[in-house]
């Protein structure tokens, strides 16, 4: 039984033990391989695919050319073959410029420990890309902010060093040395990029003997390119310099016997290449003086011509493949060799001139001229004789203009004699011009062009010669139509024999009509000057991999092999190294580009080595472009690593208007950050306890900045509530690097209350007058108390009830008597229950008070005599002035006195007193003064006087005199006011002013006149008298 139970033990144990190992296998699987960490990276894999279309795009292509957007996930360390990551979960997110987001597909494939993520989005300018993957061994995530290649998305401006060269790939034909400096800017979308220096240009068009050969100097070689965000606007490419060119034109290839070959000392050589809007257009200029030579005529030759050219110039402009504009001059002079039997001869050209002119399909100007004329003599030597010969060529005058031969004359005269004497001589020339026709009848206008040969024989010589001389005359008649253009312009031969016979000839198809060829298009660079561009990653890491594909002529692929630290103009920079390989063979590019901060995806060096091809079967018409680039300067931002930021701070906060007031009230707000680094990006204001939220301010002259990157950030705000008094707002500072906030206090107004109508009892009162008055007035806080303030006017506060059921303050107030005249507003002194005031006034009145002017009033009226008062009251209560008159014959003085009153002052006060005023000006209005002459008692009292003397001729009875006043505002007294009544009596109780003079006036007049007639009288007798004497 022991033995059972100890057997029946160590079958439980061995049970239990194997159910341990069973349930403790797969435990020990997982432990082991989930023990195994894989770190993992997400890297850029961006390549490029061709689709094909049905029909052409905008460009006239068949088909488009866009990314393979994908990415790709490898592992550290690598997982072994055959293994693959699993439980893979991929999400994706993809951010437009404008934080649009675009609906992405995702796919993926994992294979070879690797895993490919691909998106159904094409990347663009400015966008940012969110990529994250996890599985079971490891998760990572990749972030993507889409540049183009060398143009970083931040505003920035640096400058860099630039040597280049574009030279012939096997023949040289083409070659453009460059070292100059370069400067790029980008503000906003907008990026500009130029390069200035100087170099040299190699040109070479000879096609066997011709062609032109082109050395010159570039005093600037200048290359601008405009981008907006990643579009091409324009380039532009301009060179000036001098230099040497030679052109050769007609040689064969056997020889240089005939063809023309001018060596031009260039002073001044231009060349503007500019691509806008998709089209292509290049001007030349070419100006200088030099050589020509033609049929190979130089010192030492015996036949051709040669001379100096006094000016040539050359210009063209191509515009889209075709030839606008064409201006070709050259004058110049020669001289004519012309081989004799043993020896040559010589004559000038004083003029050799050539024009022509285009504008685009129509040729402006046309002109050639070759003027000249000479002497020639040499000898001929034979064996059996010898010749001297001797002639001139008086002329020679080739001309055409606008296309139409206007003289085609040369004319040679000589003689010859020795062994054999006699003459020669040759004419050419247009004799007639008249209509001609044709062979098959067609009539065309013709010149009659002489052409007459002859060779005269006078004397033979003795003994045999072998040459045989004999007498030769050839005349014949050309009919040549003008044009120069046309083919086979001769329509008719007339030849005239010796004997008087004379034949013709017709040319067949003569003549034929070809208008003059329009130049075509000739590019003196015919490839486009370009670099590698397209989409890259602003930031990268090693093994990033993208293909650059935005100039199809130059496709890049770049690899990222390293990060390494840079010094950039003072800076230490991440930068990272890449290499690159183009479509084509033996072509590459390698350097670096910035990593970090706001010049991310900046190439700091880079060296190129490209091949354009031409498009033609002959490679060697390639071009070969080489270029080394490195940033020297840094000019914006000053700041470009964390590590040299300093963090911004608040300065000030203000508002622009000095005040923000509730219930709608408009300013701008004004914050001044204080940022040695000038990188500061956005300023955001915390306005919540007022109301408004955050306000997001500006420092680009838009919401109402003033001045563009002053570092004062500025927005409109607009303050529709009622909250008002000292607030602590927040303010947050965001630089490129970092993020601050502070708090700053502003203080808000309330608003006083509003007028929003005002009306009076009438629309016009007196200085005195109660006018009644109701004002409408808001305020959100409500109103407490509205006071008509005629304090300022000399008046009184007047306050004003409210009523309920109007809803409208009313009452009464006193026109104040110093107020002007006028339309007057009454002010308001208007109160809320916050303790805010306002006193209204002027044109924030809905309505205006006017203010009648009264005129002055004469309060007062005495006549005065002798020093005292005469007007009296009589019992029944009128008032008499009494004047009194003399019947004694003298003149009494009196004076009048009236006492004047105007609210406003008085200007003048005038009397008309009828026969009371001197002899003529009874009808007169006489000055009263009140300035203490003229009887006036006591000046400035506002009493005015006037003096008169009454003659004692004055009827007695009643006079009536007028007295008016005028004030400052021109009011005077109306005229059924101004009348007054004077009372003319006589009196004999005084002498009144007179004289014994004026007594005895009468008889003294008598006596003086007698006298007087009595002392003509004995002048006359005496008169007599003395005749009779003589």
């Amino acid at each position: 039984m022991v033995d059972l139970a100890r057997e029946e033990l160590k079958i439980k144990f061995a049970i239990l033990l194997t159910s341990i190992l069973l349930l403790s296998i797969p435990t020990s699987m997982v432990s082991g391989q989930s023990s195994v960490t894989n770190e993992c990276d997400i890297l850029v894999d961006w390549d490029s695919q061709v689709n094909w279309l049905e029909e052409p795009n905008e460009e006239g292509q068949f088909f488009s050319e866009e990314h393979i957007h994908r990415y790709r996930v490898v592992f550290n360390p690598p997982f072994s073959p055959g293994t693959s990551p699993s439980g893979i979960s991929i999400s994706a997110r993809h951010l437009g410029m404008t934080g649009v987001e675009y609906p992405l597909n995702i796919s993926h494939i994992s294979a070879g420990g690797e895993v490919d993520i691909e998106l159904e989005s094409q990347p663009d300018f400015g966008d940012k890309i969110f990529v994250n993957f996890s599985s079971l061994e490891s998760s990572c995530t990749r972030s993507v902010t889409v540049t183009n290649w060398n143009q970083p998305i931040e505003d920035h401006e640096i400058t860099r060093e630039t040597v280049w060269s574009l030279e012939g790939e096997d023949t040289g034909n083409q070659n453009i040395d460059f070292i100059g400096r370069g400067w790029q800017k980008r503000e906003g979308n907008i990026l500009e990029s130029n390069e200035l220096g100087n170099g040299s240009l190699q040109m070479n068009t000879m096609n066997g003997s011709n062609g032109i050969i082109l050395d010159l100097s570039l005093d600037r070689v200048w290359l601008n390119e405009s981008y907006d965000g990643d579009e091409l606007l324009s380039q532009d490419f301009e060179m000036l310099g001098n230099g040497t060119m030679v052109l050769r034109e007609g040689y064969s290839e056997e020889g240089y016997e005939e063809g023309f070959t001018a060596e031009i000392s260039v002073s001044e050589a231009a060349v503007n290449r500019s691509w806008q809007n998709g089209e292509l257009s290049e001007r030349i200029i070419i100006e200088g003086n030099g050589w020509l030579s033609f049929n190979g005529g130089d010192n030492n030759s015996s036949g051709g011509g040669f001379g100096e050219i006094h000016t040539f110039y050359f210009e063209s402009f191509d515009e889209d493949g075709q030839r606008r504009v064409q201006n070709f001059q050259l004058e110049a002079n020669a001289s004519m060799r012309i081989s004799g039997a043993s020896d040559f001869f010589s004559f000038e050209l004083d003029d050799l001139i050539i024009r022509e002119r285009w504008s685009d399909d129509t040729r402006e100007e046309q002109f050639f001229r070759a003027f000249g004329g000479g002497e020639f003599a040499f000898q001929i030597d034979d064996e059996q004789f010898s010749i001297d010969v001797n002639g001139s060529i008086p002329m020679i005058h080739l001309e055409s203009t606008g296309g139409e031969t206007v003289s085609d004359t040369i004319i040679v005269d000589g003689t010859y004699d020795g062994d054999a004497e006699g003459s020669f001589g040759f004419v050419r020339q247009i004799v007639d011009s008249g209509i001609q026709e044709n062979s098959e009848g067609v009539r065309y206008e013709v010149d009659k062009i002489q052409n007459e040969f002859w060779f005269n024989v006078s004397a033979t010589p003795f003994g045999p010669i072998s040459q045989e001389f004999g007498a030769e005359h050839n005349l014949t008649y050309e009919f040549t139509v003008p044009q120069e253009d046309w083919q086979n312009r001769t329509v008719r031969l007339q030849y005239i024999e010796d004997n008087g016979s004379v034949s013709d000839e017709y040319p067949p198809e003569s003549p034929i009509v070809e208008q003059p060829s329009r130049p075509e298009a000739s590019p003196l660079i015919s490839n486009q000057i370009s670099r590698e561009s397209g989409k890259s990653p602003q930031k990268v890491v090693p093994g990033d991999r993208f293909v650059l594909f935005g100039n199809p002529s130059n496709t890049l692929e770049v690899t990222i092999s390293s990060i390494v630290d840079k010094e950039m103009d003072g800076h230490i920079v991440e930068a990272a190294e890449w290499t690159g390989e183009f479509d084509f063979e033996e072509t590459m590019a390698s350097g670096f580009f910035v990593n970090e901060g706001p010049l991310s995806g900046l190439l700091y060096e880079v060296s190129r080595w490209i091949i354009l091809e031409s498009g033609d079967e002959n490679q060697s018409n390639d071009i070969s472009f080489q270029e080394y680039q490195k940033v020297d300067r840094i000019l914006y931002p000053s700041i470009i690593t964390a590590d040299e930021n300093t963090p911004p701070s608040l300065e000030s906060v203000r508002f622009r208007e000095g005040f923000l007031h509730t219930e709608g009230g408009e300013s701008h707000i004004e914050v001044t950050v204080n940022d040695i680094d000038t990188d500061v990006i956005s300023v955001i204001v915390d306005l919540s306890s007022l109301g408004m939220g955050l306000i997001e301010l500006s420092d680009s002259g838009m919401k109402g900045d003033l001045t563009i990157h002053d570092d004062v950030w500025t927005s409109l705000v607009i303050h529709n509530g009622l909250e008002f008094g000292d607030f602590n707002i927040p303010i947050t500072i965001v630089d490129y690097w970092v993020e601050i906030s502070e708090i700053a206090e502003i203080s808000v107004a309330n608003l006083p209350p509003r007028v929003t109508s005002v009306s009076f009892s009438q629309s016009s009162a007196i200085r005195g007058e109660a006018i009644g008055i109701s004002v409408d007035c808001v305020d959100g806080h409500g109103v407490s108390q509205v006071i008509v303030d005629l304090l300022s006017s000399g008046g009184d506060l007047y306050p004003l009830n409210f009523s309920e059921s109007s809803g409208m303050w009313s009452g009464e107030f006193l026109v104040p008597i110093t107020i002007a005249p006028g339309e007057r507003g009454i002010p308001l002194r208007i109160s809320d229950l916050q303790g805010a005031e306002i006193i209204t006034n002027g044109p924030k009145l809905t309505s205006l008070l006017r203010i009648d002017n009264e005129h002055p009033t004469v309060s007062s009226l005495e006549v005065w005599r002798d020093g005292s008062p005469q007007s009296s009251i009589s019992d029944q209560g009128q008032v008499i002035h009494p004047v009194m008159v003399s019947s004694n014959g003298g003149q009494i003085t009196h004076h009048i006195e009236a006492a004047i009153s105007d609210y406003d002052g008085v200007s003048s006060v005038q009397a008309k007193i009828g026969r009371l005023a001197e002899i003529g000006k009874s009808e007169e209005w006489l000055l009263m003064v009140d300035d203490g002459t003229s009887g006036d008692r006591l000046a400035g009292d506002g009493i005015y006087s006037l003096e008169f003397i009454v003659r004692s001729t004055i009827p007695e009875g009643d006079l009536e005199i007028k007295i008016r006043a005028t004030d400052i505002y021109l009011s005077s007294t109306p005229p059924e006011d101004q009348g007054h009544v004077f009372s003319v009596y006589s009196s004999d109780c005084c002498s009144g002013d007179s004289s014994w003079i004026s007594k005895n006036m009468s008889s003294i007049i008598l006596v003086t006149s007698f006298s007087l007639l009595l002392l003509g009288m004995v002048a006359i007798i005496l008169q007599i008298r003395k005749s009779d004497f003589d």
